[in-house]
């Protein structure tokens, strides 16, 4: 006779850690989703900073609706003075910024290196936290650091594409000898410049949202400041568009504003998510977790979807911003 099977039952304590897991996946898939986004607009030719205005328009607009039903409850104000408010400037201002930089970067460099070279960006922070408010870093962590730099620059590494071959298939009399050259000539520069841009504007955004914790996050609320930050990031771009609107009556297509409604839900959707899973589960298994698995799927569908090509360099450079990011968690 067989002996009845004895299935972990899940227990009223182990509910919130479930919840926090499926909330993690949903920030992962939030992520990844945004870099879709932008690779679908940069195939389409889609006007960038049209599409990231109506992306912060969406995403204040998701965000003052959940408030105001109820569906996020904020358990602290928003006390503004002249510092909290230029602070929430600067960072609305980086952040569209930012992803105006990531959107580009997808577009010249692939969504696998820029999500990458964004995703180890985290570095930044580190480093400011040890500069700036004395926060001794582990040795897991000086290592993750080392590791992540070293990331980067493979990332960052793009061969540029090859001299176009003459016609008539280029072959020449005289035997070709040896190219001496060194490996920084063969080098897209463009891709590099692009992806360092996008590497120092997600270090600036985590050192701008470290200052507020340092210097405000005991009496405000996170929410709220990205709330202020989501609107200034809205505004800059409203100015940009409708000056250019007036000017040259380039107004955004309905294409552009429909998909930039996605972006805005996928954007808020992947801080609301992230929020909620640092709630039942441990900040240093969480943000390892979720920048590690939005690069390793940013990568495979970069391969899969859109046909983009790692080179080696670039695959290693992932491997390593993987264990970069452990250590940095640790």
């Amino acid at each position: 006779m067989r002996a009845p099977s004895r299935r972990a039952a899940v227990t009223p304590e182990h509910t919130p850690c479930v919840w926090s897991m499926i909330f993690l996946v949903f920030a992962v898939a939030s992520s990844v989703t945004i870099g879709m986004i932008f690779k679908h607009a940069s195939r389409q030719q889609l006007d960038r900073t049209a599409l990231l205005t109506v992306n912060y328009a969406a995403a204040v607009a998701v965000a003052v609706g959940l408030l105001a039903v109820g569906g996020r409850e904020i358990d602290q104000g928003l006390a503004l003075s002249g510092t909290l408010v230029a602070l929430g400037a600067g960072t609305g201002a980086v952040l569209i910024a930012g992803f105006f930089v990531l959107a580009w970067a997808t577009e010249v460099a692939g969504m696998s290196l820029a999500i990458g070279v964004m995703r180890v960006s985290v570095v930044v922070p580190f480093l400011a936290s040890w500069g700036v408010w004395g926060e001794v870093p582990s040795p897991a962590q000086g290592v993750g650091m080392v590791l992540a730099m070293g990331a980067f620059f493979l990332l960052a590494h793009q061969r540029s594409a090859p001299d176009p071959v003459p016609a008539g298939g280029g072959a020449t009399t005289e035997p070709t000898a040896p190219s001496r050259s060194p490996v920084w000539s063969h080098v897209d520069w463009l891709a590099a410049g692009v992806l360092a841009l996008t590497f120092c504007a997600g270090g600036a955004i985590d050192v701008l949202m470290k200052t507020f914790e340092e210097g405000f996050g005991a009496e405000n609320s996170r929410v709220l400041f990205l709330l202020l930050a989501f609107g200034v990031a809205f505004l800059v771009g409203a100015v940009i568009v409708v000056r250019r609107g007036l000017r040259d009556g380039a107004w955004p297509t309905l294409q552009t504003v429909g998909w930039g409604v996605l972006l805005g839900l996928a954007n808020y959707a992947s801080l609301e998510f992230l929020l909620r899973a640092i709630e039942g589960l441990p900040g240093t298994f969480v943000f390892p977790a979720n920048n590690i698995a939005i690069m390793v799927l940013a990568a495979l569908l970069g391969v899969v979807v859109w046909g983009e090509r790692l080179s080696r360099s670039n695959r290693i450079g992932l491997g390593l911003g993987c264990v970069a990011l452990v250590l940095l968690g640790l």
